[in-house]
């Protein structure tokens, strides 16, 4: 057998006598060693026909995928002069770490050592950059899982990471790499990030601003030297994507000014040598402030010139503004969107005049071809049913493409509650130039709980509970509950369905069954217990996209148990429906109460919006000869302001007022049930207050007696004379009797949640509460006769300058058990008696 390493090296030596012929052939190829095979007699120049090539070494690479590598094939003639360029040629591949060549007879014979591939990549201490990013960016370069290794680029692949973290400010990073070998040929590779902190920007100067301060223009960055709240949001880390982002910031601010010539002359960023600091200037050139000297469009305009002019906020004389011209394009854009050109394309041509200091603006207006819809279709609905998702398009197949359209579909997904996140894309059809397919792409969340099992409520304590709630039952969008909770407060069964799609319009319909036994006591409310039984009907009518219609009826049968003792409130009750509590303290009534509504909704999604309004407003009331005639009104106004990515301001209002309606059945006229009041305090409505602890209370009002006087006769049973009125006791008890009127309000800022940026299952909010509730029926002339003393002793819960605040933090969590709220709060302002809670936690109703 020839080693034709050994003649290549034999041959080099016999032409350059005394020297070694070097054979380069590239820089990732190992050094060419030699053998002890000798050569085949009588073959002086190493040349023979190829008759067969036979390959050895070979693991992974498949035989047929090798001889693609070759540059030589059987039949031909090679020589030693030959063999560099077949090497090369294989190692040109990036399969291989070791090459031979050689023959015996006229059989070729190539022994190869195979490259390993990467079983596994690891990434040990990265928190900046998820690894998701680092996989991706690395995979970018061919470095992934299943690629051949190239240990070679290793050194590089290392260098390349540190870059990466180099543009989050992070210039102290180190990284190092770890090599296992692993069967099969198969490496697992980790790579052990050293972070270190981020460096910190020290001062950032602006040079050459004339007409604005540094304060002004530093205003709008992103990037600060730090603050109050730079610990959360990062404002103080140097990153190279945030520079870039304030520079555009710095040129639009200008651009909005007039100064249409402004330039970014130079940026520095400057490191200290602890590689802790930045020290960021900003050179620029302002330029002069150019006005509008006039306004055209050109093009095909399609829309009318005066619906064009008034998408344009400018006019002659007025000082050139990019912002008003961004939204003029955009405007028209969406004009064109309306008709069906999904894809316009609007220029807006400037002639400046550099002696008058005057722009002519030219609105160049493409509106390319009418674009229709082809297909639309929906990925990432495992459970949820295709008919669910396609009811909510406000396009169809074949239909003219409407950009509007699009988003107003996308938004309706997005407020489902069974879906956490919607993305859509609109592909051009291959071979197509007016065909579109409408591509949505969603995130399904958990829509339910199956089980049972133990919560915990920081008003009724442990609850057993076993239930079935299904927002999405069996994919079709139908909402299903059926529920079993004992608690010290509630025992409850209940089975609850609707029908967001009773009808192909849009109707929905839902319906439910209780039974339901309440311990007020429990709930700190007056009152013993109320067994009820009951069901209800509703129906909900679009009038467009955002509003809706309700209307409803549920009939109830009711047994109400007084208890002693029995507060003021709860025996003018009673009295107003012709029965004395003293001697018949259980109450039996039905009722029928018609239930009408009417809802808004603008919230760009169904849970943890920030973004839109929602506002609802309803009316219950029964019907004429019920057993209790009474109505309730109840207004509720949530306004998301977005602020920044993640920021956002909620305004929060609820109004409510109830009374009764009717002359009654009894003494002092009819009133509205106490069970039915309206009630404040807790994580639901006032977070620093106790739970339906805030408003009027039970009041007491307790005979005092004289002395005792015997009898005429021996047997006679003493007397006990009472005495006057004046001379009553009042206690006033920590248990609410709530009120016929209610306000409550706040203010909240919304802000990303500390190390889950993105994550759409919890959010985290700073909030203000203000809120009280009223009896505008309750006046202390009633104890007008009492002690002066005693009169002190009875608050006016009808005054409407009495009202309670708190300020705290709060953190939602919709876990896979239900939603989670953790509050912690403090009563700003309180009242005398009022009960107070620092932390709060509850399971099951976001706020």
């Amino acid at each position: 057998m020839i080693n034709f390493r050994n003649i290549f090296v034999a041959l080099s030596a016999f032409c350059i006598h005394t020297q070694l012929f070097a054979a380069e052939i590239d820089e990732n190829t190992p050094a060419i060693t030699e053998t002890t095979s000798e050569l085949t007699s009588g073959v002086d120049d190493g040349s023979f026909a190829i008759s067969d090539i036979k390959v050895l070494g070979l693991q992974r690479v498949e035989l047929g995928t090798f001889f693609t590598f070759l540059s030589v094939r059987v039949g031909e003639t090679i020589d030693a002069v030959r063999i560099p360029s077949i090497i090369r040629s294989i190692y040109r591949s990036g399969s291989f770490d070791d090459v031979e060549v050689m023959h015996n007879g006229s059989t070729m014979i190539i022994s190869v050592v195979e490259r390993p591939t990467i079983g596994s990549l690891e990434f040990d201490g990265n928190s900046a950059i998820k690894t998701e990013d680092l996989e991706r960016g690395l995979k970018a370069s061919g470095f992934a899982k299943g690629e051949v290794l190239d240990s070679a680029l290793l050194s590089h692949i290392s260098q390349d990471l540190e870059k990466q973290y180099f543009s989050y400010g992070k210039y102290s990073v180190k990284v190092e790499h770890k090599i296992v070998q692993l069967p099969r040929n198969r490496v697992d590779i980790t790579f052990n990030i050293k972070e270190g902190e981020a460096a910190q920007i020290k001062k950032i100067n602006i040079v050459g601003n004339q007409s604005f301060t540094d304060e002004e223009i530093l205003e709008q960055f992103e990037l600060s030297t730090g603050g109050w709240f730079s610990y959360f949001t990062d404002d103080n880390q140097y990153a190279k994507e945030k520079l870039s982002g304030d520079i555009e910031t710095l040129r639009s601010f200008y651009l909005d000014r007039g100064y249409i010539k402004m330039e970014i002359v130079s940026t520095q960023v400057a490191i200290t040598p602890e590689k802790d600091g930045v020290y960021i200037t900003l050179n620029i050139d302002e330029g002069d402030i150019y006005s509008i000297s006039g306004i055209k469009f050109t093009g095909e305009t399609i829309i009318s010139p005066d619906a064009l002019r008034r998408t344009v906020f400018l006019k002659d004389g007025d000082t050139y503004s990019g912002a008003a011209i961004t939204y003029a394009e955009e405007s028209i854009t969406q004009l064109l969107g309306y008709r069906g050109y999904a894809f316009p394309n609007i220029q807006t041509l400037p002639d400046i005049n550099e002696e008058t200091k005057e722009v002519e603006l030219t609105f160049y207006i493409d509106p390319s071809m009418r674009t229709y819809i082809n297909r639309i279709n929906f990925s990432g609905n495992l459970k949820t049913d295709d008919h669910v998702l396609r009811r909510e398009m406000r396009l169809m197949e074949s239909a003219t493409m409407a950009t509007s359209l699009v988003e107003r579909s996308k938004l309706r997904l997005e407020r489902l509650p069974y879906l956490e996140e919607v993305n859509v894309e609109t592909p051009k059809v291959l071979g197509s130039e007016d065909l579109v397919d409408i591509n949505f792409s969603v995130k399904e969340r958990p829509s339910g709980t199956i089980g049972g099992g133990l919560a915990f409520s920081d008003l009724q304590g442990l609850m057993l509970n076993a239930n079935i709630t299904q927002d999405n039952f069996l994919g079709s969008g139908d909402q299903m509950s059926l529920a079993l909770n004992t608690s010290k407060a509630f025992k409850t069964l209940s089975f609850n369905f609707a029908d967001p799609y009773y009808t192909v319009d849009a109707v929905s319909r839902g319906w439910g069954l209780f039974t339901r036994k309440t311990d007020f006591g429990n709930l700190n409310i007056a009152g013993q217990t109320l067994d009820t039984i009951g069901g209800n009907l509703s129906y909900g009518i679009p009038m467009n996209e955002v509003s809706r219609l309700n209307l409803g009826f549920s009939f109830q049968d009711s047994l109400l148990k007084s208890g002693q003792p029995v507060s003021e409130q709860i025996r003018d009750f009673f009295a107003s429906t012709g029965q004395d509590i003293d001697v018949e303290p259980e109450l039996d009534f039905s009722l029928v109460t018609l239930n009408l509504g009417w809802s808004r909704n603008t919230l760009n999604r169904g849970l943890f919006p920030d973004a839109g309004t929602s506002q609802l407003v309803t009316m219950n009331f029964t019907v004429p000869g019920s057993d209790m005639e009474y109505y309730k009104i109840n207004y509720k106004l949530d306004y998301y302001y977005p602020i920044a990515t993640g920021w956002s301001i909620l305004f929060r209002a609820n109004l409510s007022f109830g009374d009764a309606y009717g002359d009654g059945k009894g003494s002092g006229g009819a009133r509205l049930p106490y069970f039915e009041n309206f009630y404040a305090g807790g994580s639901t409505t006032m977070r620093g207050f106790d739970t339906n602890t805030i408003g009027p209370r039970e009041i007491f009002r307790t005979p005092t007696y004289g002395p005792t006087l015997p009898g005429t006769d021996p047997g006679d049973i003493p007397t006990t004379v009472p005495l006057p009125s004046e001379f009553d006791r009042i206690t006033v008890n920590n248990r609410a009797v709530g009120g016929n009127a209610r306000v409550l309000g706040g203010i909240e800022l919304i802000v990303p949640t500390p190390f889950a940026d993105g994550n759409r299952s919890i959010r985290t909010s700073i909030f203000y509460d203000i809120g009280n509730v009223w009896d505008t029926h309750f006046s202390r002339e009633r104890y007008s006769d009492l002690d002066a003393a005693e009169l002190a002793i009875i608050p006016d819960y009808s005054d409407p300058g009495t009202y309670r605040t708190s300020a705290g933090i709060s953190v939602q969590w919709i876990s896979p058990m239900g939603p989670l709220i953790f509050s912690l709060s403090k009563p700003l302002k309180q009242e005398a008696q009022d009960r107070t809670e620092t932390f709060s936690f509850n399971i099951g109703k976001t706020f």
